[in-house]
């Protein structure tokens, strides 16, 4: 199973739910915040912040349909999370749709700066979880 982020729509990110990897086992909520990290945030400093497309304004809209599944403080088991009770455990989302991979792909291309994924001064090989 894939964990799929959207924006308009998009794949933004795609992230690997693979047995091993503790995302997203644990309980999660959305954080964002803005800052100047263009000194060592992206590509190491190489890459700046391009001040010309400010301001920059993120909101959500329409942010429902959520699902969840309820895990014992107790016993911490998520064994249940594989169920084919949940509709997320359904094939079509266990990849990207053909449309889907190719706007990922574009979007990634075209705007992505930084991927920890292929970050080989920093990992030896790439974490599980990347796609």
């Amino acid at each position: 199973m894939i964990d799929r982020f959207y924006v308009d729509n998009i794949p933004i990110r795609v992230y690997k739910n693979e047995k091993g990897v503790s995302y997203p086992s644990k309980p999660m909520q959305v954080e964002a915040s803005l800052w100047n990290g263009g000194d060592w945030a992206t590509d190491g400093g190489r890459t700046k912040v391009n001040w010309l497309y400010s301001p920059f304004i993120a909101h959500f809209q329409d942010f429902s349909g959520l699902s969840d599944c309820y895990i014992d403080s107790q016993n911490n088991d998520v064994a249940a999370f594989g169920s084919s009770n949940y509709w997320w455990n359904a094939g079509k989302y266990q990849r990207l749709s053909g449309y889907e991979q190719k706007v990922y792909e574009h979007v990634r291309n075209k705007y992505m700066n930084y991927a920890y994924c292929t970050d080989h001064n920093k990992y030896q090989s790439s974490p599980r979880e990347c796609y």
